[in-house]
């Protein structure tokens, strides 16, 4: 009797280790509030890092547009399970394939994650960009992003994240009044089973040119269930 007392708790924390691992939402939060962003597949980071290519940039895309969400102006965040792990990207304009002819938008990024985590960026030899390590655990980057708005876009992504990992991110408009970002600049994306892509949240600049937000990998609701269930076995217990 003593031993089936200690399975049922031993296979519970098993089985949320293993979603632990797995962890797929990322909740977001900032100014507005809280959103859970919750994660699909895509075919993408098969580059070695920091390289994030313009064909991966193209493909995230045109998968967007197949549920009917443009890229295009926007500073795009969404989660994807890639061959890097759980992955936080953004997306900046539209990439259309062809790369930079030119450049004639700016974007400002700072922004820190673990130093456990992978890093990619596009336009890599392009880009002005930092990665600074931290005795504490962390890294930061610090990154300027420049593209050509016509038919081209930009981009980068923290890799490998795992539940309990925090991130957070400030946005500066370098573009002033080019155009090239929407003045609704951000759109946080989240997958559904159901309906497939979809638009969980949007925001803008503040009036002074900047935007920050922070996430955070959160159990999926069978993880967040099975520790209620194991937490209320050890209560009876205790009885």
């Amino acid at each position: 009797m003593k031993q089936t007392k200690f399975i049922l708790p031993i296979t519970i924390a098993t089985s949320i280790l293993i979603a632990s691992a797995e962890a797929e939402i990322i909740q977001i939060n900032n100014a507005s509030g809280s959103v859970q962003l919750h994660s699909q597949s895509m075919e993408l980071l098969s580059s070695t890092s920091p390289y994030l290519s313009t064909t991966d940039l193209s493909i995230a895309r045109s998968a967007l547009g197949d549920w009917g969400i443009s890229t295009d102006g926007k500073i795009t965040i969404l989660p994807v399970n890639t061959s890097q792990g759980l992955s936080l990207f953004t997306i900046i304009d539209n990439e259309l394939g062809g790369g930079d002819t030119g450049s004639d938008a700016s974007l400002g990024l700072v922004t820190t994650a673990s130093s456990m985590l992978g890093m990619f960026i596009n336009d890599a030899d392009q880009d002005s960009w930092e990665l600074i390590g931290s005795p504490f655990g962390s890294q930061t980057l610090g990154a300027t992003f420049s593209w050509d708005s016509n038919g081209s876009g930009d981009g980068f992504a923290w890799t490998d994240l795992a539940y309990g990992d925090a991130l957070s991110y400030s946005f500066t408009d370098l573009d002033g009044d080019g155009g090239a970002i929407d003045a609704e600049a951000f759109q946080f994306l989240s997958w559904d089973a159901i309906e497939g892509w979809g638009i969980a949240s949007t925001n803008g600049f503040k009036v002074d040119g900047t935007s920050v937000f922070t996430g955070l990998v959160i159990p999926a609701p069978p993880a967040a269930l099975m520790l209620t269930a194991l937490a209320m076995g050890l209560r009876r217990r205790r009885r």
